[in-house]
């Protein structure tokens, strides 16, 4: 069992596995489009999101005092080496793949390249200090879905955005994605509501309480609900695959509470967006 723990706590704390599911997001683009999978981009999207996510974890460290460590900023603490070897690894693929791709495929990658940066690395001047975009009241759930949205839907179809950016049919797919990461970060920001308390991070959890923000997280997937049915009344199939999806994360996100195990989150909430492409590439 520890060895099993061991491997688990490999997987998810070096975050080999935390960025699989928006490489997954991705893919689900493509299979809902009907285009033609461009792996190039899928497999692009995961290093570069490997990336961020270790220069975050990394950077993220020395803020957090003694008392707020968390097993996996425990396991970061002890396996910097992981994490900077695996930052090497996604840099060094991530260069590889863009290497490969058009040159639009980099203007379209260019603004979520610079929040992602921003989100991680201190550029603000604010107060007196150096403050990372992450850190400024309400923004943090907001920067992720954005980003997130963005680029599991502008990159997949970056042939598209880079003729039309107010595509209708784009833009309206665009909401619905945002619509589901908000619904899927809220719950982190109620796991780390110990943490933000100190600090001026204001939080959804911390203006309203657990019990709202979880709700909110309901609503806001509700909204999603809607919207698919809006835009893909046409697709029958992919449209139920969209709200089974819907339904399973609305019950995963009820049981978010700050006592959660850091499995719940990174493999279970995480996990609702390899759930919802599975169901799509089931119907496709």
């Amino acid at each position: 069992m520890r060895q099993i723990k061991s491997v688990l706590d490999f997987f998810v704390f070096s975050n080999i596995y935390v960025a699989l599911p928006v490489s997954a997001l991705a893919w689900s683009t493509f299979l809902l489009f009907g285009s033609k999978v461009n792996f190039d981009i899928v497999i692009f999207i995961y290093c570069s999101t490997l990336f961020i996510y270790n220069v975050h974890r990394i950077v993220g460290l020395h803020k957090i005092e003694t008392q707020f460590l968390s097993p996996r900023h425990t396991w970061a603490l002890k396996n910097k080496g992981i994490l900077y070897l695996g930052m090497f690894l996604a840099a060094a693929g991530s260069l590889f793949l863009l290497n490969r791709l058009e040159i639009t495929f980099l203007y379209v990658l260019l603004p979520s390249g610079i929040i992602a940066f921003g989100y991680s690395v201190p550029i603000i001047k604010r107060n007196g200090k150096y403050w990372r975009l992450r850190d400024l009241p309400f923004a943090k759930v907001f920067l992720i879905s954005l980003t997130v949205s963005y680029v599991t839907v502008y990159l997949p179809l970056y042939e598209y955005a880079i003729i039309d950016w107010s595509n209708l049919t784009i833009l309206g797919f665009f909401c619905t994605r945002f619509l589901f990461i908000l619904a899927i970060t809220i719950p982190f920001d109620i796991r780390d509501i110990d943490f933000d308390a100190p600090s001026s991070l204001n939080t959804l959890p911390l203006l309203f309480g657990v019990e709202k923000a979880r709700k909110l997280s309901i609503i806001f997937l509700s909204l999603f609900a809607g919207l698919v049915l809006f835009l893909f009344q046409s697709s029958t199939f992919s449209t139920l695959a969209l709200l089974l999806s819907a339904l399973f994360t609305a019950w995963i996100v009820s049981y978010a509470k700050k006592e959660s195990g850091e499995y719940y989150y990174s493999l279970l909430v995480e996990g609702t967006m390899i759930i919802q492409f599975g169901l799509v590439w089931l119907v496709s």
